[in-house]
């Protein structure tokens, strides 16, 4: 007897209990033992990889086979599949002969089934294994067939095995398959990989050992074989090791993997499964179960069913509600849908369903997420903001139906934008649709104008990877038609969701971006790019005032990169005002997540300056231009991390951590915006004095930013607060090498400080908080005003032996500062803790101090020292 192979290929990694029971079926199939087994699991598991496993073992074991392999195409050949079955049980000689023998007839399933019987009769005394893959996307006639055939075989020994991501159940009712009797069916289920086992599935195809950051790109679709086998093909492709910078491409290969698998699910589903997945791509988080069954047309029975198909493939989360897997496959789905069905679907979402309270987007709705943010809203305030949404809502069914009128070009593109406008807080992944209509389907030398305010809305809503692609597109299709002036702002924008997301496009080459740019908006860009890198600051800050003083030719989100790169050159004052500027004209334009794209970069603003309560109450201002429920899932960290460190530093720890919660329970994509989250939650893990954790996320915020580039400490200070986590888990060189390399970026960058006093700020805050932090008060102490010592130190530097004016000091302050803590009496190390500084530094400094004061060593500067201080 045959045994299972103690040899697991790598697509069955994780798979070994599946394979054992199917072995144990082959066994029981040798002894005449009849069963029906489906293998089920969710796109890309390896369902196929499974049952061809099963077929090499019964044909090891002299097992007559049978195996039909169903496709979209074949599902349309009526007895496509029960044909497969024939011809891998028969020789094509022994086919002609049934066919012959069969004698003439009118109906080819008289035909079918005479060979199916004839097939039985042959079969009989021997076992038989029948194998068929994806059974959803068999034709109903194959379906019928087969169930009666299987039925029937029952009498002999016959092992049926299929594949179905849909449950059976649903598959044999909506070809009306059902068997005449019930027959008892194995159901072995196919779940995600374990870490490790992922991890083993990856180093087999790429045949080396790769660490674990490399292999976070496949959680974009889940542990899933598929996904892990396109990871590690681009891995290969790469052609060299693998570093941090190559983590947008594999997340990528594994976004694409996942989608193109689950829309070829799609073929096979039941319709009432398809309907209720376009729904909920069309209402995103917006609509209750009540309210998606009601859009997708469906009775509770089939919105049942519909639930179980979508969940059983894995393209809906296990949350109670309804909501997609991954919020950027709705693009997807909508995209493969057509105009009139998107139009029809958007029409019913606007209709009231009988009574007021089953609007989309209510007033309730909209301003019951709200409360997540600092305060609860006052019935007052309620009452005053129900009228006007209501009235919006009416404008939005309104808009819905103004597009379908016979207008000209640019006058539709125009109303599609008001259109997505309106949707931006009931239908956000609908308003995103209408954009990207805008730029893909109305591009001309007219709509141009409106095609670049598209392009700039939808990259402020936060999905910079959609965005991108999207820009792409255009720039490459409007090479021809628009001048090289205009493309500018295109580039520009294309630039910044580049750098916002990274990765390889999924459509069209980038557009060029020049370092020597020709546009204000291409100065904004080019401005935050060199402040998140740390380099040239006077360069930056130039380019940002050039931007900033042309404000209505740069686009909303180039002005606000702009103004957060003045933030990161400690140019506050200005950087606060242009952000108010932006808030202020994207209201007026009805652009409300660029409006709260600012107000969160001034409440970020405010956090890096101490001020918690101005802090929230920006926040505030950002959640009423856009509820939280209708930012986007790549955006939201950046809200949810703005709300924690706000409420941190108001020393309201409690709702911190209800606010770390609430961001759990919503989706989470993949973006530069989640190591503001991981910097927030590890802020917490610290205060609730769990230094390991606080660590781990410290060190994948680091890894991030450092992927992305973004090196300036004046965005994010982790190391500050890992340097505070090594000294709780007995590590404090490592602590001083962190505090030394982020001071070293900072006064490379020229805002030191203003990072020392950043960096105290944050040190005290978790001081407050009950964190030991063996720096935090010399840190606050030296960020308000200078120490006794230094301070008398740098006055006897800088005052003559008369008391008339001072000589020019021939000391840079730098100097002065290690002067000073010399004549303090400290050594070298000491000194370097104490500025944050390497010991090597201290040294170089010091060696210049000796040669500008004439000073031979150490005790002669501390001499030299203290008689200019006593002579003063």
């Amino acid at each position: 007897m045959t045994t299972t192979p103690a040899f697991v290929p790598a697509q069955l990694i994780g798979r070994q209990s599946v394979l054992d029971t199917l072995d144990g079926f082959v066994r029981r199939l040798e002894d005449g033992v009849s069963d029906i087994a489906v293998v089920t699991g969710p796109v890309g598991s390896g369902r196929s990889a499974v049952l061809e496993w099963a077929v090499d073992r019964a044909r090891a074991s002299g097992i007559a086979v049978g195996v039909a392999r169903c496709s979209p195409r074949e599902s349309q050949l009526p007895y496509g599949a029960i044909t497969q079955l024939l011809g891998t049980l028969c020789r094509p000689s022994r086919i002609g002969a049934l066919a012959s023998g069969i004698g003439p007839t009118n109906r080819p399933t008289d035909a079918v089934a005479r060979m199916c019987d004839t097939l039985l009769t042959l079969s009989a005394g021997r076992p038989v294994l029948l194998a068929v893959d994806d059974l959803h996307l068999a034709d109903a006639h194959s379906l019928r067939r087969l169930v009666d055939l299987i039925h029937r075989a029952r009498q002999g020994a016959v092992l049926a095995v299929v594949t179905s991501p849909v449950p059976v159940r649903q598959v044999l009712d909506a070809a009306g398959a059902q068997p005449a009797a019930p027959c008892p069916v194995h159901a072995l289920r196919l779940d995600a990989l374990t870490t490790a086992e992922a991890c083993r599935v990856v180093e087999a195809r790429v045949r080396y050992p790769l660490q674990w950051s490399a292999l976070t790109a496949a959680g974009v679709a889940g542990w899933s074989p598929a996904v892990l086998h396109a990871v590690a093909d681009r891995i290969t492709t790469l052609g060299r090791p693998l570093d941090t910078e190559a983590v947008p491409q594999l997340i990528a290969a594994a976004r694409t993997a996942w989608s193109t698998r689950a829309l070829t699910t799609l073929h096979g589903l039941p319709k009432n499964a398809v309907a209720l997945l376009r729904a909920t791509a069309v209402g995103g988080d917006q609509l209750e179960p009540a309210r998606l069954a009601a859009l997708a047309g469906l009775d509770a029975t089939g919105f049942a069913d519909a639930v179980d198909a979508l969940r059983a493939c894995g393209l809906l989360a296990d949350t109670d509600i309804p909501r997609l897997r991954h919020p950027w496959f709705a693009d997807d789905v909508l995209a493969r849908m057509t105009g009139p069905e998107l139009d029809r679907l958007h029409r019913r979402a606007a209709t009231p369903h009988g009574q007021e309270a089953l609007r989309v987007g209510t007033v309730a709705e909209l301003l019951g997420d709200v409360t997540s943010l600092v305060r609860s809203w006052t019935a007052s305030g309620l009452a005053s903001s129900a009228r006007p949404r209501q009235a919006a809502d009416l404008t939005t069914a309104s808009l819905r139906h103004s597009p379908c009128e016979p207008v000209t070009d640019a006058e539709r593109a125009r109303r599609l934008i008001r259109l997505a406008a309106a949707e931006a807080v009931t239908a956000p992944q609908a308003a995103d649709g209408r954009l990207r209509q805008v730029m893909l389907r109305h591009l001309s030398r007219e709509t141009w104008p409106d095609v670049l305010n598209a392009a700039d809305l939808l990259l402020s809503r936060g999905d910079a990877e959609t965005a991108r692609w999207a820009i792409a597109d255009v720039h490459q299709r409007a090479l021809t038609k628009i001048p090289d002036e205009e493309l500018r702002p295109l580039r520009a924008l294309g630039r910044l969701a580049h750098k916002e997301k990274g990765g390889l496009p999924l459509v069209a080459p980038p557009p060029i971006h020049s370092d020597r740019p020709g546009h204000p908006a291409q100065s904004a860009v080019l401005a935050w790019t060199l402040a998140a890198r740390g380099d040239d600051r006077a360069r930056v800050l130039e380019l940002a005032r050039t931007a900033l003083d042309e404000p209505g030719s740069v686009p909303f989100m180039c002005r606000i990169a702009a103004a957060r790169a003045q933030l990161c050159a400690d140019d506050v004052p200005a950087g606060l005002d242009r952000l108010d500027a932006v808030a202020a004209d994207a209201r007026r334009s009805d652009a409300r997540a660029a409006a709260a794209q600012a107000l969160l970069s001034r409440a970020e603003t405010q956090i890096r300056l101490g001020c918690g309560e101005e802090a929230l109450r920006e926040l505030t201002a950002a959640t009423r231009a856009l509820p939280p429920a209708s930012w986007h899932s790549l955006l939201a960290p950046r809200l949810a991390a703005a709300e924690i460190l706000a409420l941190i530093r108001c020393g309201r720890v409690d709702e911190a951590r209800r606010a770390s919660e609430r961001a759990r329970s919503r989706p989470e994509g993949h973006s530069v915006t989640t190591a503001f989250l991981l910097y927030a939650r590890a802020e917490l893990a610290l205060i609730g004095q769990d230094a390991a954790r606080a660590l781990l996320m410290l060190e994948e915020c680091g890894r991030m930013l450092r992927a992305k580039r973004w090196r300036n400490p004046m965005l994010i200070p982790w190391r500050s607060a890992a340097a505070v986590a090594h000294h709780h888990l007995g590590a404090p060189a490592t602590a001083d090498d962190l505090l030394v390399k982020e001071r070293a970026v900072a006064e490379c960058w020229g805002t030191l400080s203003a990072f020392t006093a950043l960096r105290a700020r944050t040190h005290e805050a978790l001081a407050r908080n009950g964190v030991e932090v063996p720096w935090a008060t010399a840190e606050t102490d030296r960020s308000a005003q200078p120490s006794q010592s230094s301070r008398s130190a740098q006055d006897s530097l800088t005052a003559t032996p008369d008391g008339t004016a001072p000589e020019p000091d021939p000391l840079t302050p730098s100097e002065r500062d290690v002067a000073a803590l010399v004549l303090a009496g400290m050594a070298n190390r000491e000194i370097a803790r104490q500025l944050g500084l390497a010991t090597r530094t201290v040294e170089l400094r010091l060696t210049h101090t000796y040669r500008k004061l004439g000073a031979n060593g150490r005790a002669a500067l501390v001499a030299h020292l203290r008689a200019r201080q006593e002579d003063a």
